[in-house]
C-alpha cells in the first residue's frame, strides 16, 4: 500500500500541469513581493507577463483534472513560450536593442484636456520599460525573468515529451 502511495505522489509531482502551476505561482508571488515590499512598480511588459502567468495558473488547474489531455500540454507550452517571448522583448527594450513603444517608454501622447492631464498627474506613476530594472547578482530582473521563462519552457517541454514517450511504450 505504501508503495502505491509513493508512486501516485511521484506521478502527481511530475505532472506538467502541477509543475507549471508551481512555476507560475512562484513567479507571481515574487513579482508581487517586489512590488509591495520593495516598491518596484511594474511596467506594461511586466504586467503582460503577469497576465500570462495568471492564464497559466488557470490552464494548470484545469490540467490537474484532465492530465492526460494533450491539448492542455500544448496550451501550457504555448503560454510559457509567450512569457519567454514577452520577457525577451522586454530585455531587448531594456538593453536598447530596439525601441520601446510610446506607452512602454512612459511618454504618452496628449489625449485629453488640461483638466484631464492635471487629474492624471495624481495617478500612480507607471514604470518605464526602457529603464534598467534593479539588479540581482549583477543581472537585471528583466534578464532573470527571461532566464526563468526560458528554463521553465525547456524543462516543461522535456517533461511533456518524456511523459508522452513513457505512455507510448
Amino acid at each position: 500500500m505504501d508503495i502505491l502511495l509513493v508512486k501516485q505522489f511521484k506521478n502527481n509531482v511530475l505532472n506538467p500541469s502541477f509543475i507549471s502551476l508551481l512555476i507560475s505561482i512562484l513567479a507571481l508571488l515574487f513579482a508581487l513581493f517586489l512590488q509591495y515590499v520593495f516598491g518596484y512598480e511594474p511596467c506594461r511588459l511586466c504586467m503582460f507577463q503577469r497576465y500570462v502567468y495568471v492564464i497559466l495558473i488557470m490552464i494548470s488547474m484545469i490540467g490537474l483534472f484532465y492530465y492526460t489531455n494533450k491539448v492542455i500540454h500544448f496550451l501550457l507550452l504555448i503560454s510559457f513560450m509567450t512569457v519567454t517571448s514577452i520577457s525577451f522583448w522586454h530585455m531587448g527594450v531594456e538593453l536598447q536593442w530596439w525601441a520601446a513603444s510610446l506607452e512602454c517608454s512612459g511618454m504618452t501622447e496628449n489625449i485629453g484636456s488640461l483638466k484631464e492631464e492635471l487629474k492624471n498627474i495624481n495617478d500612480k506613476p507607471v514604470a518605464s520599460c526602457d529603464q534598467i530594472s534593479p539588479k540581482l547578482l549583477n543581472v537585471s530582473l528583466v534578464q532573470w525573468s527571461f532566464v526563468y521563462g526560458l528554463v521553465s519552457f525547456i524543462f516543461l517541454t522535456i517533461l511533456i515529451i518524456k511523459n508522452n514517450l513513457k505512455k507510448n511504450i
